[in-house]
């Protein structure tokens, strides 16, 4: 009898977490961040004007439907192939990755073109082919956990993508198959901390096709949140009477803005934004100091500029940097700069024209 192998998606005891990383946006850190928008792509218009609700109200990434496929081949079929540009398009403008569901393994190719994240639906969950076809596209994929499936049926569905070599895999529960046609799907919110005892992938959670009412949303979100959930999909229309499609469940620019100050976004930005002011007193303190020093050497008649020095401090950031878990390289190019402008204050407080940077 051969022997089970060891799965790449349980969990290991050298990580907790693997963080998937999208541009700025991580998952599985500790953030909880938020993708919204609509459920297809309708027009340049629309999806701009869905874009910005998004950004505006803190969201993190840009999600739309562009590949569409329904219950009914009468359903609303999208805008075709210029769908996902229009996405990645609007994502840029308003400075959000973007994430899509493929259909097909036909489609991945074209989309990871254009987008950051590849998402499996529910009813592609176990598309074997497609989910090899993703793990090998080198973008990050979220995996939707199907109506009828087990966790185990999950976690097997992301070993594909794992196995193909990708290892930025995210877990989206969103709703097994009930019997109340009022909820449709309904969320099992202990699958979260049950697949995160389980795994060492990030875990988010879509609450829409459980609610079929947007007043059903909010509070399946902040449940979600509460049990742990590394991050939240959102349905957002700019006007949902007349989203071509969606399960009635998408919320518009004001509900999103409301549900994004329940979650407690709002305040996270407004952290940053304190920190940023920080940063700035900071900066202009280290700036003061470095041309009181200038003075000091230029009484002294020592060299401004001290090569070794500034050689010490990369080196001092870019360890500091190591230690924190931040790319060592942007930390350098950071204090690169500071120093920059340090070396270019003190040249005009002693009058020195001609030093070279």
């Amino acid at each position: 009898m051969s022997k089970q192998p060891i799965l790449k998606s349980h969990r290991r005891p050298d990580i907790e977490t693997t963080v998937v990383t999208v541009r700025s946006v991580k998952f599985g850190d500790g953030s909880y961040p938020v993708l919204a928008g609509p459920a297809a792509v309708e027009s340049d218009d629309q999806i701009n004007a869905a874009a910005d609700a998004v950004a505006e109200a803190g969201g993190s990434v840009l999600r739309a439907g562009t590949f569409i496929a329904g219950g009914s081949p009468y359903e609303y079929r999208g805008v075709g192939p210029d769908a996902v540009w229009m996405l990645e398009h609007a994502g840029r403008r308003a400075g959000l990755p973007v994430a899509t569901e493929v259909l097909e393994p036909a489609h991945v190719e074209a989309a990871a073109e254009y987008v950051d994240i590849l998402e499996v639906g529910p009813d592609n969950m176990q598309n074997f082919v497609l989910l090899r076809e993703v793990g090998s596209a080198h973008r990050p994929v979220i995996v939707h956990r199907g109506p009828s499936a087990t966790i185990d049926e999950w976690l097997l569905a992301a070993e594909y993508v794992l196995d193909a070599g990708n290892e930025r895999v995210v877990l989206c529960e969103r709703g097994s198959r009930g019997f109340d046609p009022r909820t449709t799907d309904t969320i099992d919110i202990s699958a979260v901390p049950t697949v995160q005892r389980l795994s060492h992938l990030p875990v988010v959670v879509d609450p829409a096709p459980s609610a079929g009412d947007p007043d059903l949303l909010p509070p399946l979100a902040l449940a979600a949140r509460s049990a742990g959930a590394d991050g939240l999909l959102v349905p957002v229309h700019p006007d949902p009477a007349n989203a071509r499609t969606g399960n009635g469940a998408h919320l518009d620019a004001v509900q999103f803005a409301a549900l994004m100050e329940a979650l407690g976004i709002p305040s996270l930005r407004d952290e940053i934004d304190r920190i940023d002011r920080q940063l700035v007193k900071l900066l202009a303190r280290r700036l003061n100091s470095s041309v009181e020093i200038a003075r000091i050497k230029a009484g002294r008649d020592l060299d401004i500029y001290s090569p070794e020095r500034e050689a010490e401090l990369i080196a001092e950031t870019r360890d500091d940097a190591e230690m924190l878990d931040i790319d060592p390289d942007y930390a350098q190019e950071l204090m690169e700069v500071v120093l920059r402008h340090s070396r270019a204050a003190q040249r005009r407080d002693l009058g020195i024209d001609d030093a070279d940077d």
